[in-house]
């Protein structure tokens, strides 16, 4: 076959395919009696900044590409949808913005209900459905609304292994953030954060007993031991106390109302936060 005969075929098959890619079709322009309320606000890199004033560090720890806002109008009712597509699984800013005391809905990978919006993971996408107005059926159209666009996003997206390896028992379901960068760790642990740095990733999660637990993996078990070692120092250094259990293994730290308890696991380190009652 002639070569550009070759390049003319590909460029359209090339063509066909990203016409069927279901990113092509969200935001969808109409959900039931919702219309869109003209195009799609489109913001991609630092023009996040634009539309969130104050949160988009965070987005970009996460990798954060392009976000899509609609609204969509009925009457005087007004529900926005927000679509974040990540570079990669977008699981860890799903984690991150939802409500921990949410409720489970199923839909695309993920997803929680809270109040009046409702996050949606998909794959390498979060949404996040907001009922702008006060309306009757305000958290059936939140739903609608996202149900629609969870439909045309792409899934297959899995929780990290370091997820799946924080322990079960008492473990309180919807509580779980992971993470790579520090804001999101000081948002979710700052006593632990303003002492342990140089992790490639984290998960963590609230358990019954009152504990948050902590999983920090590192590049390789000597990463590890520098990371534990800086810790001790800058914990001896400031208003904080450094005691080794007699039997050894676990390491424990105590600043103000926190106790942290910490043991290796390979190259992870495990923190157990404890705060003392006032």
């Amino acid at each position: 076959m002639n070569c550009r005969i070759c390049l003319v075929v590909t460029a359209i098959v090339l063509l066909a395919i990203g016409c069927g890619k279901p990113e092509s079709r969200c935001p969808p322009t109409a959900v039931g009696s919702w219309r869109a309320d003209g195009k799609p606000e489109i913001y991609a890199g630092d023009d996040l900044f634009i539309y969130i004033n104050g949160g988009a560090e965070v987005y970009h720890e996460y990798g954060f590409v392009r976000a899509a806002v609609q609204r969509y109008l009925r009457g005087e009712d007004t529900v926005t949808a927000e679509i974040y597509s990540m570079d990669g699984n977008a699981y860890g800013i799903y984690s991150f913005a939802r409500s921990a005391s949410g409720q489970s809905v199923e839909l695309g990978d993920g997803a929680t209900s809270a109040d009046h919006y409702l996050h949606v993971w998909s794959g390498p996408d979060l949404a996040v459905i907001t009922a702008d107005t006060e309306f009757e059926d305000r958290d059936d159209a939140v739903l609608e609304i996202a149900t629609a666009i969870a439909g045309c996003l792409q899934p297959g997206g899995v929780e990290p292994d370091l997820v799946r390896q924080l322990p079960m028992e008492g473990r309180t379901a919807g509580s779980e953030v992971y993470f790579t960068g520090r804001l999101a760790f000081l948002n979710v642990a700052r006593p632990a954060a303003s002492l342990f740095v140089g992790y490639d990733e984290g998960a963590a999660a609230d358990y019954a007993s009152g504990e948050q637990i902590v999983l920090l993996r590192f590049n390789d078990e000597a990463a590890a031991t520098r990371a534990l070692e800086a810790a001790r120092q800058s914990c001896a250094e400031s208003d904080c106390s450094v005691v080794d259990s007699e039997s050894g293994g676990v390491t424990v730290l105590e600043s103000g109302r926190h106790r942290i308890l910490v043991s290796r696991f390979g190259n992870g380190i495990t923190l157990r936060v404890q705060r003392e009652e006032p």
